[in-house]
Protein backbone atom coordinates (compact mmCIF):
# COMPACT_ATOMS: atom_id res chain seq x y z
CA UNK A 1 0.00 0.00 0.00
CA UNK A 2 1.57 3.41 -1.05
CA UNK A 3 1.25 5.77 2.08
CA UNK A 4 0.70 9.54 1.57
CA UNK A 5 3.82 10.64 2.97
CA UNK A 6 7.25 12.37 1.53
CA UNK A 7 8.94 9.94 0.75
CA UNK A 8 12.92 9.70 1.49
CA UNK A 9 14.68 10.36 -2.17
CA UNK A 10 17.62 9.13 -0.44
CA UNK A 11 16.23 5.65 0.33
CA UNK A 12 18.39 3.29 -1.59
CA UNK A 13 22.15 4.41 -1.22
CA UNK A 14 23.77 4.72 -5.15
CA UNK A 15 26.66 3.12 -5.82
CA UNK A 16 29.86 5.43 -6.14
CA UNK A 17 30.26 5.41 -10.06
CA UNK A 18 26.16 5.88 -9.39
CA UNK A 19 26.41 9.11 -7.79
CA UNK A 20 26.16 12.51 -10.40
CA UNK A 21 26.11 15.95 -10.19
CA UNK A 22 23.76 15.92 -7.19
CA UNK A 23 23.52 19.62 -7.01
CA UNK A 24 22.40 19.81 -10.81
CA UNK A 25 19.65 17.09 -10.16
CA UNK A 26 18.02 19.35 -6.95
CA UNK A 27 18.36 22.24 -8.82
CA UNK A 28 16.31 20.34 -11.95
CA UNK A 29 13.77 18.66 -8.86
CA UNK A 30 13.14 21.92 -7.62
CA UNK A 31 12.73 23.71 -10.92
CA UNK A 32 10.10 20.79 -11.57
CA UNK A 33 7.85 20.89 -8.71
CA UNK A 34 7.59 24.93 -9.05
CA UNK A 35 6.69 24.76 -12.68
CA UNK A 36 3.61 22.43 -11.83
CA UNK A 37 2.60 23.49 -8.67
CA UNK A 38 1.69 26.63 -10.55
CA UNK A 39 -0.38 25.35 -13.66
CA UNK A 40 -2.54 22.29 -12.01
CA UNK A 41 -5.85 23.97 -13.39
CA UNK A 42 -4.35 24.56 -16.84
CA UNK A 43 -2.47 21.61 -17.22
CA UNK A 44 -5.85 19.17 -16.14
CA UNK A 45 -7.78 21.32 -19.56
CA UNK A 46 -4.87 19.78 -21.76
CA UNK A 47 -6.21 16.87 -21.30
CA UNK A 48 -9.24 17.60 -23.10
CA UNK A 49 -7.21 18.42 -26.79
CA UNK A 50 -7.70 15.96 -29.45
CA UNK A 51 -4.29 15.21 -29.59
CA UNK A 52 -4.38 14.55 -25.58
CA UNK A 53 -7.34 11.83 -26.42
CA UNK A 54 -5.37 10.21 -29.23
CA UNK A 55 -2.69 9.74 -26.93
CA UNK A 56 -5.06 8.40 -24.17
CA UNK A 57 -6.31 5.69 -27.04
CA UNK A 58 -3.14 4.46 -27.78
CA UNK A 59 -2.05 4.11 -24.37
CA UNK A 60 -4.76 2.03 -22.99
CA UNK A 61 -4.71 -0.06 -26.09
CA UNK A 62 -0.86 -0.92 -25.25
CA UNK A 63 -1.60 -1.60 -21.65
CA UNK A 64 -4.33 -3.34 -22.01
CA UNK A 65 -2.89 -6.83 -22.64
CA UNK A 66 -1.07 -6.90 -19.24
CA UNK A 67 -3.09 -4.06 -17.30
CA UNK A 68 -6.41 -6.61 -15.79
CA UNK A 69 -5.33 -7.29 -11.89
CA UNK A 70 -2.08 -5.40 -11.86
CA UNK A 71 -0.20 -3.59 -9.37
CA UNK A 72 0.83 -0.65 -10.97
CA UNK A 73 3.21 2.46 -10.15
CA UNK A 74 2.56 5.55 -11.89
CA UNK A 75 5.51 7.76 -11.77
CA UNK A 76 5.43 11.76 -12.64
CA UNK A 77 1.66 11.35 -11.92
CA UNK A 78 0.19 14.85 -12.11
CA UNK A 79 -2.97 15.44 -10.90
CA UNK A 80 -3.95 11.82 -11.33
CA UNK A 81 -5.41 11.36 -15.11
CA UNK A 82 -3.72 8.33 -15.81
CA UNK A 83 -3.72 6.87 -12.32
CA UNK A 84 -7.78 7.04 -12.48
CA UNK A 85 -7.70 5.75 -15.67
CA UNK A 86 -5.31 2.60 -15.49
CA UNK A 87 -7.60 1.70 -12.21
CA UNK A 88 -10.79 1.88 -14.79
CA UNK A 89 -9.30 -0.11 -17.54
CA UNK A 90 -8.59 -2.73 -14.65
CA UNK A 91 -5.31 -2.67 -12.38
CA UNK A 92 -6.12 -3.79 -8.99
CA UNK A 93 -4.24 -1.00 -7.10
CA UNK A 94 -2.18 2.03 -8.47
CA UNK A 95 -0.10 4.31 -6.21
CA UNK A 96 1.04 7.35 -7.98
CA UNK A 97 4.01 9.48 -7.46
CA UNK A 98 4.87 13.36 -8.49
CA UNK A 99 7.56 15.72 -7.17
CA UNK A 100 4.82 18.30 -7.35
CA UNK A 101 3.18 19.39 -4.30
CA UNK A 102 0.23 20.87 -5.87
CA UNK A 103 -0.38 17.92 -8.19
CA UNK A 104 -0.62 15.59 -5.45
CA UNK A 105 -2.87 17.35 -3.70
CA UNK A 106 -5.22 17.76 -6.94
CA UNK A 107 -4.74 13.92 -7.72
CA UNK A 108 -5.96 12.97 -3.78
CA UNK A 109 -9.01 15.35 -4.33
CA UNK A 110 -10.56 13.54 -7.49
CA UNK A 111 -9.55 10.16 -6.43
CA UNK A 112 -12.68 8.06 -6.31
CA UNK A 113 -11.10 4.83 -4.73
CA UNK A 114 -9.22 3.42 -1.87
CA UNK A 115 -7.63 1.79 -4.36
CA UNK A 116 -5.60 4.80 -5.61
CA UNK A 117 -3.13 6.26 -3.84
CA UNK A 118 -0.52 9.41 -3.93
CA UNK A 119 2.93 10.01 -2.92
CA UNK A 120 4.99 13.21 -2.98
CA UNK A 121 8.87 12.26 -4.16
CA UNK A 122 11.03 12.79 -6.76
CA UNK A 123 10.71 10.15 -9.83
CA UNK A 124 14.38 10.32 -11.21
CA UNK A 125 16.10 9.60 -8.25
CA UNK A 126 15.62 5.28 -7.85
CA UNK A 127 13.70 5.06 -4.74
CA UNK A 128 11.62 1.57 -3.30
CA UNK A 129 8.12 2.52 -3.19
CA UNK A 130 5.55 0.81 -0.58
CA UNK A 131 3.47 -1.70 -2.06
CA UNK A 132 6.06 -2.54 -4.48
CA UNK A 133 7.14 -4.35 -6.51
CA UNK A 134 4.96 -3.79 -9.09
CA UNK A 135 3.94 -5.53 -12.32
CA UNK A 136 3.57 -2.03 -14.33
CA UNK A 137 5.31 0.97 -13.99
CA UNK A 138 4.09 3.34 -16.13
CA UNK A 139 4.98 7.29 -17.07
CA UNK A 140 3.14 9.45 -18.74
CA UNK A 141 5.75 12.43 -19.92
CA UNK A 142 7.58 11.23 -17.19
CA UNK A 143 11.13 10.42 -19.22
CA UNK A 144 11.49 14.09 -21.00
CA UNK A 145 12.28 15.43 -18.37
CA UNK A 146 15.84 14.45 -18.20
CA UNK A 147 18.51 17.07 -19.00
CA UNK A 148 20.92 14.19 -19.89
CA UNK A 149 21.36 10.25 -20.50
CA UNK A 150 22.76 10.10 -17.16
CA UNK A 151 19.81 11.50 -15.48
CA UNK A 152 17.68 9.30 -18.09
CA UNK A 153 19.67 6.56 -17.02
CA UNK A 154 18.96 6.88 -13.19
CA UNK A 155 14.68 7.63 -14.14
CA UNK A 156 15.14 3.91 -15.68
CA UNK A 157 16.91 2.81 -12.93
CA UNK A 158 13.97 3.61 -10.46
CA UNK A 159 11.36 1.65 -12.61
CA UNK A 160 13.82 -1.40 -12.38
CA UNK A 161 13.99 -1.15 -9.12
CA UNK A 162 9.98 -1.02 -8.25
CA UNK A 163 9.59 -3.66 -10.96
CA UNK A 164 9.16 -7.52 -10.51
CA UNK A 165 10.95 -9.65 -13.04
CA UNK A 166 9.67 -9.68 -16.34
CA UNK A 167 7.52 -6.52 -15.15
CA UNK A 168 7.42 -3.52 -18.10
CA UNK A 169 7.43 -0.24 -18.23
CA UNK A 170 4.82 1.99 -20.11
CA UNK A 171 5.83 5.60 -21.23
CA UNK A 172 4.46 8.51 -23.49
CA UNK A 173 7.15 10.18 -24.38
CA UNK A 174 8.74 12.18 -27.62
CA UNK A 175 9.04 10.72 -31.08
CA UNK A 176 12.61 9.12 -31.16
CA UNK A 177 14.76 10.62 -33.62
CA UNK A 178 18.63 11.12 -33.82
CA UNK A 179 18.11 14.89 -34.62
CA UNK A 180 15.55 16.57 -31.94
CA UNK A 181 16.56 19.97 -33.38
CA UNK A 182 15.91 18.51 -37.06
CA UNK A 183 12.44 17.37 -35.88
CA UNK A 184 10.70 20.11 -34.17
CA UNK A 185 11.86 22.61 -36.95
CA UNK A 186 10.54 20.53 -39.13
CA UNK A 187 7.10 20.47 -37.34
CA UNK A 188 7.16 23.89 -36.84
CA UNK A 189 7.32 24.27 -40.81
CA UNK A 190 4.72 21.84 -41.32
CA UNK A 191 2.20 22.28 -38.56
CA UNK A 192 0.81 18.79 -38.64
CA UNK A 193 -2.44 17.33 -37.30
CA UNK A 194 -2.35 18.39 -33.47
CA UNK A 195 0.22 20.08 -33.47
CA UNK A 196 -1.85 23.55 -34.01
CA UNK A 197 -2.62 23.99 -30.23
CA UNK A 198 0.36 22.70 -28.52
CA UNK A 199 3.51 24.29 -29.66
CA UNK A 200 6.93 23.24 -28.81
CA UNK A 201 10.27 24.93 -29.60
CA UNK A 202 13.77 23.99 -29.98
CA UNK A 203 15.32 25.55 -27.49
CA UNK A 204 19.05 24.96 -26.15
CA UNK A 205 21.61 22.08 -26.96
CA UNK A 206 22.47 19.87 -24.46
CA UNK A 207 24.70 17.59 -24.30
CA UNK A 208 22.73 14.50 -25.39
CA UNK A 209 20.21 16.02 -27.38
CA UNK A 210 17.73 19.96 -26.79
CA UNK A 211 15.82 21.75 -24.22
CA UNK A 212 12.13 22.39 -25.66
CA UNK A 213 9.78 25.24 -24.67
CA UNK A 214 6.04 23.76 -24.38
CA UNK A 215 3.19 26.07 -24.74
CA UNK A 216 -0.36 24.77 -25.14
CA UNK A 217 -2.82 27.00 -26.17
CA UNK A 218 -6.02 26.58 -23.57
CA UNK A 219 -8.70 28.43 -22.30
CA UNK A 220 -8.48 30.59 -20.21
CA UNK A 221 -4.68 30.87 -20.34
CA UNK A 222 -1.85 29.52 -22.12
CA UNK A 223 0.45 26.94 -20.21
CA UNK A 224 4.12 27.06 -20.85
CA UNK A 225 6.64 24.85 -19.31
CA UNK A 226 9.82 23.79 -19.75
CA UNK A 227 11.35 19.90 -20.75
CA UNK A 228 14.16 18.06 -23.15
CA UNK A 229 14.03 15.87 -25.88
CA UNK A 230 17.14 13.34 -25.80
CA UNK A 231 18.19 11.15 -28.79
CA UNK A 232 16.65 8.13 -29.72
CA UNK A 233 20.29 6.27 -29.41
CA UNK A 234 20.55 7.63 -25.57
CA UNK A 235 16.91 6.81 -24.89
CA UNK A 236 17.69 3.18 -25.67
CA UNK A 237 21.34 3.18 -23.91
CA UNK A 238 19.83 4.66 -20.65
CA UNK A 239 17.34 2.04 -20.40
CA UNK A 240 20.16 -0.55 -20.68
CA UNK A 241 22.24 1.01 -18.59
CA UNK A 242 19.48 1.68 -15.93
CA UNK A 243 18.38 -2.18 -15.68
CA UNK A 244 15.46 -2.91 -18.09
CA UNK A 245 17.45 -5.54 -19.91
CA UNK A 246 14.37 -6.81 -22.07
CA UNK A 247 12.63 -6.28 -24.81
CA UNK A 248 12.20 -2.67 -25.97
CA UNK A 249 9.44 -1.52 -28.65
CA UNK A 250 8.69 2.15 -29.70
CA UNK A 251 5.33 1.21 -30.28
CA UNK A 252 3.57 3.41 -33.81
CA UNK A 253 0.81 5.54 -33.29
CA UNK A 254 -2.72 4.09 -34.29
CA UNK A 255 -6.10 5.34 -34.27
CA UNK A 256 -9.41 5.08 -33.71
CA UNK A 257 -11.65 3.91 -36.85
CA UNK A 258 -14.28 6.80 -37.29
CA UNK A 259 -13.19 8.62 -34.49
CA UNK A 260 -14.82 12.31 -34.59
CA UNK A 261 -14.11 13.69 -31.62
CA UNK A 262 -10.03 13.62 -32.77
CA UNK A 263 -11.18 14.43 -36.41
CA UNK A 264 -13.71 17.13 -36.03
CA UNK A 265 -13.58 20.20 -37.79
CA UNK A 266 -10.61 18.25 -40.01
CA UNK A 267 -11.31 18.79 -44.09
CA UNK A 268 -7.93 17.03 -45.35
CA UNK A 269 -8.04 13.81 -42.89
CA UNK A 270 -5.77 11.74 -44.93
CA UNK A 271 -3.33 14.06 -46.37
CA UNK A 272 -2.71 15.85 -42.92
CA UNK A 273 -2.65 11.61 -41.12
CA UNK A 274 0.50 10.95 -43.45
CA UNK A 275 2.11 14.02 -42.69
CA UNK A 276 1.40 13.76 -39.09
CA UNK A 277 2.85 9.71 -39.29
CA UNK A 278 6.22 11.29 -39.73
CA UNK A 279 5.87 13.18 -36.90
CA UNK A 280 3.80 12.38 -34.49
CA UNK A 281 3.65 14.61 -31.09
CA UNK A 282 4.25 11.63 -28.86
CA UNK A 283 5.23 7.75 -28.71
CA UNK A 284 4.87 4.89 -26.56
CA UNK A 285 7.68 3.30 -24.94
CA UNK A 286 7.01 -0.23 -23.90
CA UNK A 287 10.02 -1.83 -21.94
CA UNK A 288 10.53 -5.36 -20.45
CA UNK A 289 12.64 -5.77 -17.22
CA UNK A 290 13.76 -9.06 -18.18
CA UNK A 291 14.15 -12.44 -15.78
CA UNK A 292 17.24 -13.33 -13.71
Amino acid sequence: MCYDVWVNSMALEEPPHFVFRRQSILKLSVEMSTQYDKIVAPHNEMRKLPGEVLETYNMQQAVAPYIKGANVLDLACGSGHYSRLLLSWGASQVCGVDISRGMIEAAKAAALSDKVRFVVADCSIPTKFDGGPFDIVFGGWFLNYAPSGAVLANMFRNIATNLNEGGRFFGVTAYPTQDPRRFHETVLEKKPLFWDRILVEPMMDVEDGISTRVTADIEPEKVQFDNYHLTKAVYEKAARDGGMDGQLLWKPTTFPAGDSQIFAGREKVEEELAIYMRMPHFVVLVVEKGQS
